[in-house]
């Protein structure tokens, strides 16, 4: 009687190799799946958008911090971007950073993730939304908008008056929110606006 040859090293070397390769790939094909709802999820909860009812409540929360900040502002209207941290960097040459004492405080007062004073003078506390290079802008926040405010040809930034906020009532193109800054009043200079700004 012949007996049975037990299988080759050389096999069960290979059936291991494979069964090591197979469980690598699912768990890199998990965590990507993880990473990607994860991302996702994320961006989600980011371009959550608060109701213009919401907006308007937050307004007169903060009002008094919102018109004090203005006020600074306007003092000096050169284009400009303001930090969370109150680090200033002007948006046109000569490009300089500077710290100034208070806009740290009055950031975290008004709840603004960036300030935008704008060549036309108008200034944008960002506080709601999400952008990214390869995905579509989507802000919302509340805008001053001075008397003495500047005209500028070919402005990209020539504010939409509409009377609601809301996704179904602005302005589509190609199926989407079309690019526009789209605002709504709120009292003498002050509205609440959103930016949206395609791919």
């Amino acid at each position: 009687m012949i007996g049975l040859r037990p299988p080759s090293r050389g096999k069960e070397f290979v059936k291991a190799t494979r069964r090591t390769l197979l469980i690598a790939c699912l768990s890199i094909a998990g965590v990507f799946a993880l990473l990607v709802t994860g991302f996702f999820v994320w961006t989600r909860w980011q371009y959550h958008l608060p109701t213009d009812q919401s907006a308007r409540e937050y307004f007169q929360d903060h009002r008094a911090e919102f018109i004090r900040f203005a006020e600074l502002l306007e003092k000096d209207s050169a284009p400009k971007r303001i930090a969370p941290n109150g680090v200033v960097e002007l948006l046109v040459p000569p490009a300089l950073r500077m710290t100034i004492p208070g806009y740290q405080e009055l950031m975290s007062r008004t709840g603004a993730r960036e300030v935008f004073v704008r060549p036309n003078g108008t200034i944008e506390f960002e506080l709601w939304g999400f952008g990214c290079a390869p995905c579509t802008d989507s802000f919302k926040g509340m805008l001053y908008v001075p008397t003495n405010g500047r005209s500028i040809a070919n402005d990209p930034w020539v504010p939409i008056s509409v009377n609601s906020l809301n996704d179904e009532n602005l302005p589509k193109q190609n199926g989407a929110i079309a690019d526009g800054v789209y605002v709504l009043p709120l009292e003498s200079k002050w509205f609440i606006y959103r930016a949206q700004i395609g791919d």
